[in-house]
């Protein structure tokens, strides 16, 4: 994916490690299960006039959903209807780039002005998020109904090193708990309870963790044999999704509150997968490899995983963000690589 905007969208720290779960992973695992039968179709969401690229990576309970549109070098936060209309959200004077990652129940928006954390209010003032001192560049990345967010900042004098953040409602930033001899912590989501999912670099390896809504850390290990393993979205119980990579391939993964492991289905002929967000009733999105090679946004039900597919001609597709009513929101990409914002309307099986 040629954007360097996705890169920094959503998973700011991220995106590198999603190839390198992709990647790194040598032969594939065998499918275990065949997709559900579903006849879901990509909805796409217009973009800014003239804007050649555009993303989903929020929606709340209402379908209001928040993202970017723009060009490569200056996506400009928005927020869509349910009905699929496209606003421009503010930016004081002077600021080039914005991008919004997530929005709750209450219409409050988080994301990032020109690489510093911020919150879109409902009634349209914007808040600055400030970090602790020794950070510099910050996100918000996610923002729950109590108006809790968190995301991460990075080290002053450093190039990759982030510390895990989390802000109450009203600003005041705590940095969270990290493992013994981390270099790199980062937080990826926040439940409505307030448990946090997220990752904690560890010399060359990279493990999922959870955060409780009191602060204490959880490894969540890895898969037997590998370096690399990620916890994307969490529900309220504290349920974490994820992916990780091993010999044989890498896998979407679901953790149980009690740290019990699933390993999530494969596309058939597919050889990876990743989730990336949970709803309340257990609904799990993320995205799968399908036998011709493609990724494609996919969902775990208790029926089995289904292939949600891309907009018409297109060939790749993933999901950031699924709400309550099964409503799964992302991107699809085009012949040329530019994404097109989608959302795909479902319901809890």
């Amino acid at each position: 994916m040629p954007v360097s905007s996705l890169r920094l969208l959503r998973r700011p720290a991220f995106y590198a490690a999603l190839c390198m779960i992709l990647v790194i992973a040598g032969a594939s695992l065998p499918a275990v299960a065949s997709p559900a039968v579903s006849a879901v179709r990509p909805i796409e969401l217009r973009g800014l006039p003239g804007a050649p690229q555009s993303a989903v990576y929020g929606i709340n309970n209402d379908g209001v959903l928040v993202g970017s549109s723009g060009t490569e070098d200056e996506p400009l936060a928005v927020r869509w209807s349910p009905a699929g209309a496209i606003t421009r959200l503010p930016m004081p004077s002077g600021a080039t780039v914005s991008e919004a990652l997530d929005i709750n129940g209450t219409g409050a928006i988080v994301g990032t002005i020109d690489s510093r954390a911020v919150r879109w209010n409902p009634g349209g003032t914007i808040t600055r998020l400030t970090v602790p001192a020794g950070l510099t560049e910050s996100y918000a990345i996610a923002i729950n109904d109590k108006g809790v967010t968190v995301g991460d900042a990075l080290v002053a004098g450093s190039e990759d090193r982030y510390h895990a953040l989390r802000w109450t409602a009203a600003g005041a930033a705590t940095d969270l708990a990290t493992l013994p001899g981390a270099d790199n912590t980062v937080a990826t989501s926040i439940s409505s309870t307030g448990f946090v999912g997220g990752y904690v670099d560890v010399g060359s390896l990279r493990h999922a963790v959870r955060w409780t809504p009191e602060g204490a850390i959880s490894d969540l290990g890895l898969l037997p044999g590998g370096t690399i393993s990620i916890a994307w979205g969490i529900g309220p119980t504290g349920t974490a999704v994820g992916g990780a990579n091993s010999p044989n391939g890498s896998r979407a993964l679901r953790w149980a509150p009690d740290g019990r492991l699933t390993v999530l289905d494969l596309l058939p002929g597919g050889t990876d997968a990743r989730a990336v967000a949970i709803n309340t009733y257990g609904t799990i999105a993320g995205d799968a490899s399908t036998s011709e090679g493609h990724r494609h946004a996919a969902r775990w039900t208790e029926g089995g995983v289904t292939d949600l597919g891309t907009l018409p001609g297109h060939l790749a597709s993933d999901i950031y963000a699924i709400n309550d009513r099964g409503v799964c929101a992302g991107f699809s990409f085009d012949v040329n690589g530019d994404p097109h914002a989608v959302k795909w309307e479902t319901t809890n099986e």
